[in-house]
């Protein structure tokens, strides 16, 4: 059995993983006082002492609004630290799977699906320090994969963090009948945790580089939540779902991307389909359980 270090692992992706892979791999989860990955020293005395063989990094700052309030805590965290746990997994000679953002294309202006290869300008913090740190891990790590997630979703589950997401939120006021607000000019992929988690075995033996990892985009966002909020209800989704023409007035917000390259390098295992064939398999399978 693979020996597997989750940074993070308390968070959303990492508590889901570690229930569902709990059973195929020897599960390293360390808590921050036994892991600090700002602390060079303390990552390298980690690995040392654990020897893990594969290093899924999620431990980030990734509230957005936190990382414009608090750019230098964000670059230490989001930066520095990913880079600590590259150059340790690079010496002990771990891979190294690093959990980048759809953020990096926050500033591009091209529409359809973004390839990897694509020239980057994101414009705010969380972005910037996620591009530089794709490009320092790789620096370190040659072999490291490099995942640029999607927003994701999940309901509440026990054990299992949960924060407001696209799901919970739309659940929420479709049961209070109040209003969510979502923005028309903006392409951004929304993927299903589980797909995320049950892939990512799959993304160790990939070889290094970036990679776009989560559901495509063909439909703007607002009209995702109504056709999810129709979904739930069997109703129109205007009482509850709100378009905001206002927000991205300069140029459409498109964070949608092109998912061909983890297609073709993991030989057509790891496949995600678009934000809304997600939500179907996802909305079906929770009406069966209840």
């Amino acid at each position: 059995m693979q020996k597997v270090l989750i940074t993070g692992a308390s968070g959303f992706v990492g508590s889901r993983f570690v229930r569902r892979w709990d059973n195929d791999y020897i599960l390293l989860t360390p808590s921050h006082s036994e892991l600090d990955i700002t602390d060079a020293r303390s990552v390298d005395e980690f690995f040392l002492q654990n020897t893990p063989q594969v290093v899924i990094h999620l431990a980030a700052i990734s509230n957005t609004g936190l990382c414009e309030q608090n750019p230098e805590l964000s670059h230490r965290v989001n930066v520095e630290g990913a880079v600590n746990v590259a150059s340790a997994a690079a010496r002990y000679g771990a891979k190294m799977i690093f959990f980048s953002s759809d953020q990096v294309y926050n500033g591009n202006r091209e529409s359809g699906p973004l390839d990897e290869d694509v020239a980057l300008s994101p414009v705010n913090v969380y972005g910037k320090d996620k591009l530089e740190a794709e490009e320092r891990v790789l620096a370190v790590s040659p072999t490291a994969v490099v995942l640029r997630a999607t927003w994701m979703y999940d309901r509440e589950r026990e054990g299992m963090l949960t924060h407001a997401n696209f799901v919970v939120n739309i659940v929420k006021a479709t049961k209070e009948r109040s209003q969510l607000v979502f923005p028309v000019r903006e392409y951004r992929g929304i993927t299903w945790v589980r797909d995320v988690v049950e892939y990512l075995p799959l993304t160790f033996s990939l070889p290094g580089g970036v990679y776009n990892y989560g559901a495509g985009a063909a439909m703007n966002t607002y009209e995702v939540a109504c056709c999810y909020c129709e979904m739930l209800v069997g109703l129109h989704a205007g009482p509850v779902i709100v378009p905001d023409y206002e927000r991205y007035p300069e140029h459409e917000r498109n964070l949608s991307m092109n998912i061909d390259k983890i297609f073709r390098s993991s030989g057509g295992t790891i496949y995600f389909g678009s934000t809304m064939d997600g939500l179907r398999i996802f909305t079906e399978m929770e009406e069966c359980l209840r």
